[in-house]
């Protein structure tokens, strides 16, 4: 239905769609000129909303410390250089974007059309005459389109891209939660090189005061040969161990650096807490730490999420075959050399009514409701993943702190035994093996409870990241008090 207005209803038309273009003007040009994006459905907002208590990297300055690494500053670096943690946030802040996009459909869309033409040249006319002839055209157009209903559609895009955000969102504190783990296992794998470091520069130092005393005794006759190239193989093999715990210290270093979004090759110093001497025992229900990681795992809120957005595409597919109403207006002013300018306005109401689309719409609604039963499984199998994850985690934390126990215990007695040894080969009433006995196994007591300690430092992380509760605190320091 179309209908040409009065005189007095033309200005009316002509005034609104001035107000309009105003209006679109100034949401485009005056943002542009203070260089801040605009955002009039504030969708940054809504994101930080979905994100609580988590730093936007994207909005944050990345200055490297210049003193030594805390864990806690080690996590504040990585989560704001982090390549793979800046990506999710990138993508949060496109999703967020599409929602805006999906929101502007409940506005009108408004466009300025203009053309100029100037036609000139000669022709002959019925006389034979020829006629010169210069002509110039100017067309000018204001129009404005308004969707007024379509049955859900809108409604619907715009719930799927909010159930996306969401997704987004909720992926983005995942991402967080995994980037903090890498920089559990980075930073105390560090501690652990260097740690490991020490502890082969110890045994061989203590090989090299055994391959010393053999020497001695046997230029004093108290020792063979046979003692002299054995301490002297340990010896060999302790500094072969050295040189190998050198080059796993210096690869640890580079891998944490890189997990901190720094070059391989960045100088730094770490300043690690120390494993306390006691921890305390695991007395949390196992149905409690479920329930908490139901609630609180962001993998599992985005497999949700992306199960809502599904489920909001449907309703879109469905109205795909519904009527639109929409109205139109438009203000033209057309100029040409030797005629009257013309200059009118329009005001039409378009109903669009799909009859037959060769049964798009039908398999439309179809594939939607597959791909909601496709989320509906991952959703399932992400929450059995969650439940698998407390269930691992909680029991390796329990092993790693009665490990914590036993190896402090085990290289006390072994460094003590490897004491005595060499006291009782120094004294005479010792041989050469028990010496070498005794420091082998106070090298292995060393290794086994750095490695223990290095255990109970990521199994403390894996369990608080398969509670969903992972940050850049120490991870919980009070594991007692789960949840």
């Amino acid at each position: 239905m179309t209908a040409v207005e009065s005189t007095s209803g033309r200005a009316r038309c002509a005034v609104g769609l001035c107000v309009a273009a105003a209006i679109a003007w100034t949401a485009i040009a005056v943002p542009a000129s203070a260089g801040q994006p605009f955002d009039p459905f504030q969708t940054s907002s809504a994101l930080q909303q979905r994100t609580p208590g988590l730093v936007d990297p994207l909005k944050q300055s990345c200055d490297v410390p210049s003193r030594a690494l805390t864990f806690a500053a080690a996590v504040d670096l990585a989560l704001c250089r982090n390549p793979t943690t800046r990506a999710a946030w990138a993508a949060a802040h496109e999703q967020a974007a599409a929602l805006g996009e999906a929101e502007s459909a409940w506005l009108p869309e408004i466009a300025a059309v203009g053309t100029g033409t100037r036609t000139f040249g000669q022709h002959i006319d019925l006389t034979g005459n020829t006629v010169s002839f210069d002509q110039n055209t100017g067309d000018a157009a204001l129009n404005l389109s308004w969707t007024l209903y379509d049955f859900g559609a809108r409604t619907g895009r715009i719930t799927n891209a909010r159930r996306l955000l969401d997704a987004a969102a909720a992926n983005a504190s995942s991402v967080v939660q995994q980037t903090v783990l890498s920089v559990v296992q980075g930073y105390y794998g560090l501690v652990a090189a260097d740690a490991d470091l020490l502890a082969a520069k110890t045994t061989e130092s203590v090989t090299a005061h055994s391959l010393e005393i053999a020497r001695t005794l046997r230029t004093g006759g108290a020792g063979t040969l046979a003692d002299v190239l054995q301490a002297e193989t340990a010896f060999d093999q302790a500094v072969l161990t050295r040189v190998q715990a050198e080059a796993a210290a210096q690869t640890a270093r580079g891998t944490l650096a890189v997990t901190l979004g720094l070059i391989a090759d960045k100088p730094f110093t770490l300043d690690a807490a120390p494993v306390p001497a006691e921890v305390p025992a695991l007395t949390a229900r196992m149905a409690d730490l479920m329930d908490e990681a139901m609630r609180q795992r962001p993998d599992l809120a985005a497999a949700q999420a992306q199960r809502d957005a599904a489920e909001a595409n449907i309703s879109v597919a469905r109205a795909a075959g519904l009527p639109v109403i929409s109205v139109n207006t438009g203000r033209d002013f057309i100029s040409s050399t030797g005629i009257p300018d013309q200059n009118y306005s329009l005001v039409g109401v378009n109903v669009t009514v799909p009859i037959f689309t060769g049964f798009n719409v039908s398999y439309g609604v179809r594939q939607a409701q597959a791909a909601l039963q496709a989320s509906e499984a991952n959703e399932e199998q992400v929450r059995l993943g969650v439940s698998l994850g407390v269930w691992n985690a909680y029991y390796a934390l329990d092993s790693a702190n009665q490990q914590l126990s036993v190896t402090a215990a085990l290289t006390k007695t072994a460094e003590d035994n490897e004491q005595v040894a060499l006291g009782r080969y120094q004294a005479g009433v010792g041989t050469i093996v028990d010496v070498l006995t005794a420091q082998t196994a106070a090298a292995t007591a060393r290794q086994v409870r750095i490695s223990a300690e290095l255990g109970w430092r990521v199994t403390r992380a894996q369990l608080a990241l398969a509670l969903g509760r992972l940050s850049n605190a120490e991870p919980l320091q009070d594991t007692a008090s789960l949840p």
